[in-house]
């Protein structure tokens, strides 16, 4: 029996990482001058002083000098260590140099990620203040961030996981019952809007049995209550126009489609063009010759289907009679 022969996969990144001192890495831009002003940099050092560095750095060898990398992640990772004194850190090596696609491979930590983190966390054991320490942020925010998910049903929470919600979304749907979340989380993901006053605007909707705290919201003013539903509508009044646009935009971009592949199965007759294309560009003879085909059948589909009867109106005069002369 013959035995299947592969290629073995190339790894991403050498076995080991290794220390190195910062001054051998280096960093094909400079960082922006609002970057180590910004709360995640705070935060980025926050946490380097209390526990270390958690995650390595991603470099790469530079071509031609064995003794010098260059940076792919990590950039505020590094200023922070240098401004603690630190002059070494732990590095992944990257067997390609991505430094432009490098950032595309990257998960951002979400909102409903980071709230089940702080929340395992804790269950673990490791008390408030070290969190807040770590994070660079009060100890009320920790408690509020591992709460977040509490009372969000296990089903929207998995549709949220990997969204960009902010935590007042989380606190209007928390207010409803688990099918109206449900519908809620559903109805976002649908539009692709996840901000706070579109899901206010969907709980100032919803009918008051189906709520879990209804006096809350129908306490509310009425203007308040009015201005949300007025908010769903505009949103609601955006989604019709984007679908019309795109039905339109679908109608003229078939029209084209359907000249063009009629004009490829027409050039496809010309012997010499057909023998040219197959002799100097045999891969777009191929893709051109299976466009002509499909057209070709569609053509044919739509010739052998019955023709529709259609009733003709005469201007200016009476319609004709059917009925048998006299």
């Amino acid at each position: 029996m013959n035995k299947l022969t592969t290629n073995p996969l190339k790894a991403a990144f050498e076995s080991q990482p290794i220390m190195l001192q910062l001054n051998a890495l280096e960093s094909t831009r400079p960082l922006p001058d609002t970057a180590t002003s910004s709360r995640k940099f705070l935060q980025i050092l926050a946490s380097i002083a209390t526990i270390g560095l958690v995650e390595p750095l991603i470099v790469v060898r530079v071509e031609r000098d064995d003794d010098r990398f260059r940076i792919l992640d990590g950039r505020l990772r590094i200023e922070a260590l240098r401004r603690l004194g630190m002059n070494e850190a732990m590095c992944l090596i990257a067997t390609d140099d991505e430094a432009y696609t490098y950032n595309k491979h990257i998960s951002r930590l979400t909102s409903a990620h980071d709230a089940r983190m702080i929340a395992k966390a804790i269950e673990r054991g490791v008390p408030r203040e070290r969190i807040a320490s770590v994070l660079g942020i009060e100890i009320n925010t920790v408690k509020r961030r591992a709460s977040l998910l509490e009372g969000i049903t296990d089903e929207a929470a998995a549709l949220l996981a990997d969204k960009a919600c902010p935590a007042s979304t989380f606190k209007a749907l928390k207010l409803m019952k688990p099918l109206r979340q449900m519908e809620a989380v559903e109805l976002m993901c649908g539009q692709g809007n996840f901000t706070s006053a579109f899901a206010r605007a969907i709980l100032a909707a919803t009918p008051p049995e189906r709520l879990e705290c209804g006096t809350r919201v129908r306490g509310k003013r009425r203007k308040e209550v009015s201005e949300q539903l007025a908010n769903l509508e505009r949103e609601l009044a955006t989604l019709q126009a984007t679908v019309a646009q795109t039905d339109e935009r679908y109608g003229v971009e078939h029209l084209h489609l359907t000249v063009s592949a009629a004009y490829i199965a027409t050039l496809l007759r010309n012997e010499r063009v057909a023998r040219w294309l197959m002799d100097h560009h045999p891969d777009f003879a191929t893709q051109f010759d299976n466009i002509s085909q499909e057209a070709r059948h569609a053509r044919s589909v739509a010739d052998s289907r019955e023709p529709r009867p259609k009733n003709f109106r005469r201007i200016g005069g009476k319609p004709p009679s059917t009925a048998a002369p006299r």
